[in-house]
């Protein structure tokens, strides 16, 4: 009889987030699960146990003050969309990572044994755990009226519930990203093979930035959702936010800089090799006959010099790093003038 073989344990980053292995009890899409359970312990649940703990449907839909879209908005946005956002976005970095290793193997000493120790701690519990409770602090002390969406047992429950995971699943997202981009850290203080500009102006280091991109969107995407939380946010989370997002991206420059910093190095290097080129091609060339080999010589240098002169110096199109700067500041400057206003009084 044949025994039956087991699944091999999960490693690195192949290992599941905390939230990720609490969802993945239960079976389905990852997506729809965790789209179920914030229907349950998110709004939606909030406003049926409101009403089952009153049997009033003023006393429930009283969530939102008044009923208007706005309101809803306000409130189902911290309530059911971050959360939402969270727990299927941690799962998201976190996959980028898993499915950008076989491209990142190549450019590494010991390829996959190597990007695996790296990534391992995306799903570390305690990190998490501390942050997620940092967050449960923040909330309660910026929003201290949260009791008010208590109406009775089931209502408890529901909130106490949400609440947790909540807190969890914004602790675990913060976590992941960072954790990501901190082994893209590790993976350019590491030897890098890079590939022949003949080959790729990228040197073969564009796994990285594509990688590095996607974390940075999947990231600022979720703390830009918090600012349409409430009208306006609260110092305290408003300080929290905005040190966030410069935290984010500083974390983004630090790996890339020393990616950076090695392209060039790799871009001058091809350069040196031109001008050297160019000189014995200078000597060569006789003035009073021009020959065949003379002319293949300058053609074969100018491909050359081309093919140089597109070498990036950054592992991703500098277009696309000057677009995602530039909405960067302006969301920075918006906020802040907003903000601004506000604190004026106008």
């Amino acid at each position: 009889m044949l025994k039956k073989v087991a699944n091999p344990k999960p490693i690195g980053p192949e290992k599941p987030t905390i939230v990720e292995r609490l969802l993945n009890i239960l079976p389905g899409s990852y997506f729809l699960k965790c789209l179920a359970f914030w229907i349950i312990f998110g709004t939606p649940g909030m406003l049926l146990t409101r009403y089952l703990d009153t049997f009033d449907i003023n006393k429930a839909t009283a969530l939102f003050a008044q009923i208007t879209p706005q309101n809803i908005i306000i409130f189902s946005i911290p309530n059911f969309a971050m959360p939402l956002y969270a727990f299927y976005g941690t799962s998201h970095m976190r996959k980028n990572i898993v499915k950008a290793i076989p491209k990142m193997e190549s450019i590494t000493a010991n390829g996959k044994n190597t990007l695996n120790t790296i990534f391992e701690p995306i799903s570390r519990l305690v990190p998490a755990l501390i942050l997620a409770t940092l967050f449960a602090v923040i909330s309660i002390v910026s929003f201290p009226g949260q009791t008010q969406h208590i109406a009775g047992n089931l209502s408890l429950i529901v909130k106490i519930v949400g609440f947790t995971f909540s807190a969890l699943g914004y602790g675990t997202f913060i976590w992941a990203y960072a954790s990501s981009i901190s082994g893209l850290h590790q993976i350019g203080k590491h030897h890098l093979h890079f590939v022949s500009f003949y080959e790729d102006t990228h040197l073969g280091m564009k796994s990285l930035g594509s990688v590095a991109l996607s974390l940075a969107w999947v990231y600022f995407f979720g703390t830009g959702l918090v600012f349409f939380s409430a009208n306006p946010v609260p110092i305290l989370l408003l300080l929290v936010l905005v040190g966030l997002i410069l935290l984010g991206i500083a974390l983004f420059f630090l790996p890339l800089r020393i990616v950076h910093e090695k392209m060039t190095k790799e871009k001058h290097a091809a350069e040196k090799l031109l001008r050297k080129n160019l000189a014995q091609i200078v000597k060569s060339l006789d003035p009073k006959n021009e020959s065949p080999n003379e002319i293949t010589d300058i053609l074969a240098f100018q491909i050359l010099e081309q093919k140089v002169s597109k070498i990036s110096e950054w592992p991703f199109d500098t277009m696309t790093l000057s677009w995602f700067s530039a909405i960067i500041i302006t969301v920075l400057g918006t906020i802040i003038t907003r903000y601004l206003l506000i604190f004026l009084g106008l």
